[in-house]
């Protein structure tokens, strides 16, 4: 019954958030079971439709490697889950990249950030959707102007993280 939800049959790129999956959202899908569900039983459905869902899209874009960060990459269950609906792909948390995974978003925005004071497009149209690559952000000058660094020609190849 979940996994006829439509937004798992659209094509990537996708994204969503509370907008559709919200505390209502699973109200609903517990009020079309024929019995109670208990919380345990709740979470372990909820914890494989999240396998089964990452698994489905893995699958589609025939990567060899998944890389794992934030909470689902410290959750054995959802690890241990992904590897065996992927086999043949490595399955890893980021950790073994180099990008601790508790850190995925405060290196995101601070790339994106990056990227924005350097007048460099934040995004691609291939892993959005959107039409056009696009600087992203606005920059607010506090007590005194803003200076910023002049804009570079192009965006970094790769990324290096260091402590």
């Amino acid at each position: 019954m979940l996994l006829d939800e439509p937004y798992y049959r659209l094509t990537p790129p996708k994204s969503t958030g509370k907008e559709l999956f919200h505390p209502g959202y699973v109200e609903q899908a517990l009020a079309r079971t024929a019995a109670p569900v208990g919380d345990a039983d709740l979470v372990a459905t909820l914890t494989e439709l999240t396998v089964r869902t990452v698994a489905q899209d893995v699958r589609g874009a025939g990567v060899g490697a998944l890389v794992v960060s934030g909470g689902g990459a410290r959750n054995p269950v959802i690890m241990d889950g992904l590897r065996a609906a992927l086999p043949g792909v490595r399955v890893a948390p980021s950790d073994e990249y180099g990008a601790p995974t508790d850190d995925k978003e405060a290196i995101a925005f601070a790339l994106i950030g990056w990227l924005t004071a350097h007048g460099l497009p934040g995004t691609v149209p291939g892993g959005t959707g959107a039409s056009a690559a696009r600087v992203l952000g606005t920059l607010t000058p506090g007590a005194g102007p803003l200076v910023l660094p002049a804009p570079l020609a192009a965006a970094p190849r790769s990324l290096v993280l260091t402590r």
